[in-house]
């Protein structure tokens, strides 16, 4: 009979430390997952030519929106955030698939079916003409009606995946020339196979001194009425949802009525004036 009971009491023994040892490995593994989930990184894509904007392939990407992304999410959330480059087209199919959670761009209909944007804009950015130097268009252009209306027969060029070039010409009812990357634009420009380019004004600027086009191009001083203004596009395949979105347009509204998110645009020239 005590060997029974002896048995009995080893055999509870056990199983008492066998569910202790469970329930610890359960919390254990509860909190590293929250910790893991807590410190997973907010993934942003952007174009990995278009400085000052954005620059750099893979994880290498500097710039404006990287910055002030790293100022919003990172320091004021405390989400560490990963900036990955890419080309245009190639960074919309990442945030289209949930590989990256989000970009900052013109929400067209198109990107709003697989992406959700927030109420506060992240980013203004004026877009102006450029045309040859001592050409027809830099005599006649002085505002947005005649480059328009008046001169419909002339000949555009804008980069693929410029959603905002693509929503303009649509709505203006022009044709317009698509390539690859805004060097190439400028170089049909220079050869006379293209009249006019209305492109974000930092970015051409850019472009145009790193080609060494400033004897033969110019950037008029008109910004167009719709210059885009960029909000944050959160794929809807991320796992951080509306309400990762509720509290980053929460947070950048509590910096714009600091003054901050005034500060980090105004100090570039990137800022619609």
């Amino acid at each position: 009979m005590y060997k029974i009971i002896y048995d009995s009491e080893v055999i509870l023994a056990r199983n008492t430390v066998l569910a202790i040892s469970v329930w610890c490995l359960f919390v254990f593994s509860s909190s590293l997952h929250a910790d893991e989930k807590k410190t997973q990184p907010f993934k942003i894509a952007y174009a990995e030519s278009w400085a000052p904007i954005s620059i750099g392939s893979a994880r290498t990407v500097t710039g404006m929106l990287p910055e002030l992304m790293e100022s919003v999410i990172q320091e004021r959330m405390g989400i560490p955030v990963e900036h990955h480059g890419f080309p245009w087209a190639r960074a919309q199919q990442a945030v289209k698939s949930g590989e990256v959670d989000a970009f900052i761009t013109t929400p067209t209909n198109e990107r709003l079916e697989f992406s959700r944007a927030s109420k506060n804009v992240v980013f203004p950015l004026r877009f102006q003409p450029v045309v040859r130097v001592n050409s027809e268009e830099e005599s006649r252009f002085k505002s947005e009606i005649d480059i328009t209306t008046t001169l419909k027969s002339k000949r555009y060029c804008d980069v693929l995946g410029n959603g905002w070039a693509k929503e303009f010409y649509r709505k203006k009812n022009l044709k317009y020339l698509i390539v690859p990357t805004l060097d190439v634009c400028l170089k049909h420009l220079v050869q006379g196979q293209t009249d006019i380019i209305i492109h974000a004004e930092p970015v051409a600027a850019d472009f145009i001194k790193e080609l060494q086009l400033g004897t033969q191009v110019k950037i008029l001083p008109i910004v167009m009425e719709s210059s885009p203004e960029f909000p944050l596009l959160v794929s809807k395949k991320s796992p951080f949802g509306q309400a990762f979105i509720s509290d980053f347009d929460e947070t950048l509204g509590e910096m714009k009525n600091e003054g901050l998110w005034e500060k980090l645009i105004t100090s570039s020239p990137l800022i619609a004036k």
